[in-house]
């Protein structure tokens, strides 16, 4: 499919290129025959010639306008064949070379945002975003970044609140849910949008940052005193009279007196503009960095705007943006015009003509009066659809995908059918199925055989569906809970804590996020690595037993089968599940299917003796308790 879309644009700039090559040939032409014709006009005085390099004056101004037109929409049809490149990328390891990966967002998070590897180099941040705007790429990072955290049920104020909460929740997630199905469906319609955006991805996050805060600035500031009546006058009829003069002395009409007069009334206007240029710097700089910015958003909005949608979200998008595109329009002209001032020649000719820099400074602020206070809310009803685009990602590059049912029950659920992790390849992605009627799910299992692989797919694809998004399944039913883990922990140095210890804060977090009371579900992976194993079976027995609460799911995996005897403990609601290998031709092969009871295969010495380390010969035979 994407091949499809990238044949058909390349053809279309094919086309375009030959056409702007025969342009540059008339335009050249007839910017010759404007220089002779005029020529000939002033020294023969002739009006003939003069209306001759008039007409193929304009004959060059609108060659010139339709060469603009063609380069944008070469440069439109470049940025939509990267859009195509990049869904290509992420059907294999390419999206890892994206340069939007979120890393920013990693500072003051829990847990959980390293341990999945929710943003950063290599994240699911980084292969969902399509977001080139700060308010997209900010959008989405909220939306990832609210695991669902239920009230307690209790009667009083406080629990009523919680529960009024819950369902705003659930009806925002149900509703963002039905705008990334929709948008799922318009590929063409979200290809179109990325690149329209895509022009904003030249300059870096706090660049843009900085932009758009400078901009809101001034907008927020009180508005200043338009332009007096006199003035306006004044503006428009010295221009007039400098123009009138001018013709006048071309037509051999009063030589003498209409270039008196013409000189006098340039000067004029080119004193006023000198007087009044830092005035109108500093009102106009803002607009001036805006330049590369308003096109794109206007093309968002507009986008937006021509496209039907049923999905309420949508349609309230499109309700908020029902102004925008005819106010980035004028501004994106204003801009324009601010751009043209900053060159010195065009500056001393317009100045001198047309009372230039007043005429800029009077439509920004006729502009700011106007739209002033939606400005904002406009750029974030864009930043929102391209959240949503992003969260329909795996949908268009996943076969195996799944919109998840995100219920409201009271009690924590999870049933998953199909599940991969979205970030491996899928051709080598093994899907498993998993439900889980036991509060606590003990994962054994071989080095290497798929267990923290599992509990990540399991982490990631909650993170995607409490965020409105697809993820990598045949199917998901989940309650709504917190989402707490423990997986990556390191000692530090500067700090004086040591692995242990890292990890033993981790899993304090999530005992007490337990005493909230309220539904959640802990990821442990290895519990207690960092310990002798007499201490991390005592240890981790009595951390399940803590966890061993109605509304917590615990899923932990552990080398330690010892532990798998909490299966028999009545006050432990225990399962077991593993994953094994097998062998063949001195070679260890994973299946990846996580199966019911605990692990009986080991593969440690396999190991050992495949590096060199044990000799071939030994017996490696491990006996399982």
């Amino acid at each position: 499919m994407y091949q499809s879309y990238l044949e058909n644009s390349i053809k279309q700039s094919s086309k375009l290129h030959s056409l702007h090559n025969r342009l540059s040939l008339w335009r050249l032409v007839s910017a010759a025959a404007a220089a002779v014709a005029f020529y000939f006009g002033y020294t023969h005085g002739a009006f003939f010639y003069y209306l001759l390099s008039a007409l193929s004056a304009a004959c060059f101004v609108i060659l010139v306008s339709w060469d603009i037109r063609l380069k944008k929409r070469l440069c439109d049809l470049a940025d939509y064949q990267a859009v195509i490149h990049d869904y290509q990328a992420r059907l294999g390891d390419g999206w890892k070379q994206f340069p939007v990966h979120g890393a920013r967002y990693l500072e003051g998070r829990d847990a959980w945002a390293h341990d999945l590897d929710i943003f950063g180099k290599h994240s699911l941040y980084q292969y969902l975003c399509t977001a080139c705007t700060v308010f997209g790429q900010d959008q989405l990072v909220y939306w990832l970044s609210q695991p669902q955290q239920p009230g307690t049920g209790s009667g009083d104020a406080a629990g009523s609140r919680k529960n009024s909460q819950q369902n705003a929740d659930a009806s925002s997630l149900h509703s963002r849910q039905q705008a990334v199905a929709e948008l799922a469906q318009k590929t063409g319609f979200t290809l179109n949008f990325e690149a329209a955006a895509r022009k904003l991805r030249a300059q870096s996050y706090d660049a843009s940052k900085k932009l758009l805060d400078d901009f809101f600035d001034s907008l927020e500031q009180a508005p200043e005193k338009d332009v007096s009546f006199i003035s306006r006058i004044l503006m428009f009829a010295v221009p007039l009279f400098t123009i009138g003069s001018l013709l006048c002395y071309l037509l051999g009409i009063g030589r003498d007196a209409s270039l008196a007069c013409f000189s006098v009334s340039a000067m004029l206007q080119l004193t006023a503009s000198f007087a009044g240029y830092w005035r109108n710097n500093k009102l106009l700089a803002p607009v001036y960095r805006m330049n590369q910015t308003a096109a794109p958003y206007r093309r968002l909005f507009a986008l937006l705007l021509q496209e039907s949608f049923e999905s309420p979200y949508l349609q309230h998008l499109q309700h908020e943006l029902s102004h925008s595109q005819d106010a980035f329009q004028e501004l994106e002209s204003i801009c324009a015009s601010v751009v043209t001032r900053h060159n010195a020649y065009a500056a001393f000719l317009l100045n001198s003509f047309f009372s230039y820099d007043f005429h800029c400074a009077r439509r920004y602020l006729q502009w700011k009066k106007k739209y002033r206070t939606a400005v904002r809310a406009w750029m974030q009803a864009a930043g929102c659809a391209e959240a949503l685009i992003s969260l329909g990602v795996i949908a268009r590059t996943k076969q195996a995908h799944t919109m998840p049912v995100v219920t409201d029950c009271k009690k924590p659920e999870l049933s998953v059918t199909g599940l991969r992790h979205p970030l491996l390849k899928e051709a080598g992605a093994v899907g498993n199925d998993f439900a889980m009627p036991h509060h606590t799910c003990i994962i054994t299992g071989s080095n290497m055989s798929g267990k923290t692989t599992f509990l990540r797919s399991i982490g990631v694809s909650l993170i995607l569906a409490y965020a409105g998004g697809y993820c990598t399944a045949l199917s998901l039913r989940v309650s709504r809970m917190a989402v707490c883990t423990s997986m990556r922990t390191a000692d530090d140095i500067n700090e004086g804590i040591s692995t242990f210890y890292a990890e033993l804060l981790h899993i304090q977090k999530i005992i007490e996020t337990s005493k909230k009371q309220a539904p959640m579900i802990a990821l442990i992976d290895e519990i207690y690595k960092g310990t002798n194993s007499k201490d991390r079976v005592f240890a981790a027995a009595e951390t399940v037993k803590k966890l061993a609460k109605p509304y917590v799911l615990t899923m932990l995996t552990t080398h330690d089968l010892e532990l798998c005897s909490m299966e028999e403990d009545a006050g432990v609601d225990a399962a077991n599940y593993h994953f094994c290998e097998h062998y063949h031709k001195n070679q260890i092969l994973f299946d990846y299917k996580i199966r019911k009871g605990k692990c009986t295969t080991a593969n440690a010495r396999y190991l050992l003796q495949m590096a060199g380390i044990l000799d071939q010969d030994m017996d490696i035979t491990v006996p399982m308790p």
